[in-house]
């Protein structure tokens, strides 16, 4: 004899045995992370199963740790045996973000009380010639920012190869504007070149004028954020100390293997333009 499925439970009781309000189960609805069993199509009436009643619980706890929907729903659509493996990946990006947010908070406070990390190097000053340059512009925010520069680098380095052209200096990244959560730059990707050349899709060419530049080096570790942060507020107050800024925007130089420098190997630049004291 077949075992009677047990019967519907209205919104009603669903929500006070799974402890989600009627409203958080019509919003998981809308969104498809919590489908009622069944929705009468003359009353719209939702009525779940008791089976449901695991997923419901979990998504209350998920949401209680903060979990965006989005990410709740990439969690339950996968089998029972991965979640795990989900969640030790969303709490690692968890204690990363508090890293990141704890570490700004420190040079906030570094910065507020006029002090310079001990491991950045002193500012020095340098004349860059003018150069020709190919670039790609982006507006991109800073979850994008890595893999928009590495995938500008490569079209615009494939660029020079099918034309025949040579790089001529180190590529750098011109910062037009701030990138983080809510800024989008832009970001100026450039690749200085000697040879003959033609604009190519979205690549286009231009001269960069002749500058002063305060600049400072930086390993690969530095270059993190928010660590980065001191090197731009350093290079800033030694090119204010020189001169005048405020024509050319600041820019992170590349003179060196980006992907083979470890931790502690010179990774790149800062460097802030300026316009001497007359």
């Amino acid at each position: 004899m077949l075992t009677p499925a047990p019967p519907l439970m209205t919104i009603g009781a669903f929500a006070g045995a799974s402890r989600l309000s009627p409203k958080a189960l019509r919003l998981y609805d809308e969104l498809g992370l919590l489908r009622p069993a069944q929705v009468d199509p003359q009353s719209g009436y939702r009525r779940y199963t008791p089976a449901q009643l695991a997923d419901a619980r979990l998504i209350g706890r998920l949401r209680q740790a903060d979990m965006p929907l989005p990410a709740i729903g990439a969690l339950l659509a996968l089998p029972a045996g991965e979640r795990p493996t989900a969640l030790r990946l969303h709490l690692a990006a968890l204690d990363a973000e508090h890293r990141q947010r704890r570490d700004l908070t420190r040079h906030l406070i570094q910065h507020l009380e006029g002090e310079t990390p001990m491991s950045l190097s002193t500012p020095q000053t340098r004349t860059v010639p003018a150069q020709n340059v190919a670039t790609l512009t982006r507006q991109v925010y800073v979850d994008g920012l890595s893999a928009a520069i590495s995938q500008g680098m490569t079209t615009l380095l494939q660029t020079l190869r099918d034309q025949g052209a040579q790089p001529a200096a180190a590529p750098f990244v011109i910062y037009h504007g701030e990138v983080n959560a809510d800024s989008d730059g832009p970001i100026e990707i450039c690749v200085p070149y000697s040879g003959t050349l033609h604009p190519a899709g979205e690549v286009a060419l231009r001269v960069e004028p002749a500058h002063a530049e305060a600049f400072v080096s930086l390993t690969r570790a530095q270059f993190e954020f928010p660590a980065i942060l001191a090197a731009y507020d350093a290079t800033c107050a030694a090119a204010q100390a020189q001169g005048t800024c405020g024509d050319l925007s600041p820019r992170e130089v590349y003179p060196h293997d980006w992907d083979a420098a470890g931790a502690g190997d010179p990774a790149g630049e800062v460097a802030w333009p300026y316009h001497p004291h007359a």
